[in-house]
């Protein structure tokens, strides 16, 4: 019988701070992690972004992330391309298998975003979201506070604060005020 403190130490590390990060996970150097996150098996976070015309190597910004985070198996985060920008994970957010953040995403606390949910460039997702599976954000979308996208939506255009949208495209079907 295993110890269950001990279940994990042939597959996990520890870093400074208190993070748990698998073995297989890549977290490159220009990634600041902030403690007490998880970042579950094959997690890639601070690989280069993709824009059209630009090179690997021209990619220079940092992927900032906070305290309290899981951040779960096939996970990426892209990093951003210019030097004094910023791909930002907040606090105390669930990010699930298979989720994509494009380059310059930035990400609130106390968010919720589930499997195979792809979050396009420069989208801003304020705190306290729920995106449901398999949502698609196009890039340059902000969804606003406290507000819920539910499963399989395609967001083309801004949510305001406390929505709920769905749908393809996605609409709003209810205001949570």
């Amino acid at each position: 019988m295993m110890n269950s403190d001990n279940i994990y130490n042939d597959e996990w590390i520890r870093n400074g701070g208190n993070n748990k990060v698998h073995i297989t996970a890549i977290v490159n150097d220009n990634v600041v992690l902030g403690t007490g996150n998880i970042i579950g098996p094959y997690a890639v976070i601070g690989g280069n972004g993709e824009i059209r015309g630009k090179d690997a190597d021209e990619f220079k910004g940092k992927v900032i992330i906070g305290n309290n985070n899981v951040i779960s198996e096939h996970v990426t985060i892209q990093c951003p391309f210019d030097e004094g920008y910023s791909t930002k994970l907040g606090d105390n957010n669930i990010i699930m298998a298979h989720t994509h953040f494009g380059h310059d995403v930035c990400v609130g606390n106390n968010t919720e975003i589930c499997t195979s949910t792809v979050l396009g460039g420069y989208v801003t997702v304020k705190d306290g979201v729920k995106i449901k599976i398999g949502c698609l954000i196009r890039n340059r979308i902000t969804i606003g506070e406290n507000s819920i996208v539910g499963m399989g939506s395609v967001v083309t255009k801004d949510v305001d604060d406390n929505s709920v949208v769905y749908g393809n495209p996605a609409r709003v079907k209810n205001s949570k005020k």
